[in-house]
């Protein structure tokens, strides 16, 4: 597969969201859809991974306790090069003013590198935009490029809150706060690097309305700034 850039740049704007496990990233992410399709434009929504062989894959044996964390980010970054097939397919298919991207490669990396931190502690890790430089230099015909990237976040108490009762193997890292803070530093840090393409969100409990007219607000004046450029 080739990504044109034609693809987004006619007309599809493209937002990736991110952040914490609990943040209520997807219900902002789905209401905010909502509110845009109500105005009429047209979103697409694609989440990762996916049901494609590499994402049940990735979930089942990357989520493995015992899985290297490099073996785990690779399997999720393999993961989102065959769904930007999907992606593609749904721009092409449905032209939407918006395509939103329930976490990319960029998760990929932020929690491979996270779980190297977390477990092996090394001295000499690569920089988070370093590695992403790579990543997107390394799959310029195979990824998506982002218009924006929003990173949603929650306080530690309310993100426990939100998932007590949920089982599976990916909750023992969801539930380890010291992991999660480990991905919130690094969220940080790539947005230190591109601040210009972060949208930095606190997803307060029962704001959910007021947050996401305003986010909806912004990303159709940022999509419009594009088209008009």
């Amino acid at each position: 597969m080739h990504v044109d850039s034609w693809l987004l740049k006619d007309s599809t704007f493209i937002a990736v969201w991110e952040g914490t496990d609990g943040s209520g990233k997807t219900t902002l992410l789905k209401r905010v859809a909502r509110i845009l399709t109500k105005r009429g434009y047209r979103v697409a929504m694609h989440k990762t991974p996916g049901l494609m062989r590499s994402g049940r894959f990735a979930a089942s044996y990357g989520n493995s306790p015992k899985i290297s964390p490099l073996s785990r980010m690779l399997l999720f970054l393999a993961n989102t090069v065959d769904e930007t097939v999907a992606m593609v397919r749904k721009v092409e298919q449905k032209k939407p003013h918006f395509l939103f991207i329930d976490r990319y490669y960029l998760c990929s990396t932020v929690y491979g590198l996270a779980l190297i931190r977390h477990r092996q502690r090394p001295r000499d890790l690569p920089k988070i935009d370093e590695i992403v430089d790579l990543l997107e230099r390394l799959g310029k015909a195979d990824y998506l490029p982002p218009d924006i990237y929003l990173i949603v976040d929650v306080n530690e108490e309310e993100r426990l809150k939100r998932l007590q009762g949920k089982r599976g193997r990916e909750t023992l890292l969801e539930k380890d706060s010291a992991f999660q803070n480990i991905v919130r530093e690094i969220y940080q840090e790539f947005s230190r690097y591109r601040p210009e393409k972060v949208i930095r969100i606190t997803n307060e409990p029962s704001m959910l309305e007021v947050l996401a007219k305003s986010i909806a607000d912004k990303l159709v004046e940022m999509r419009e700034r594009v088209l008009s450029s």
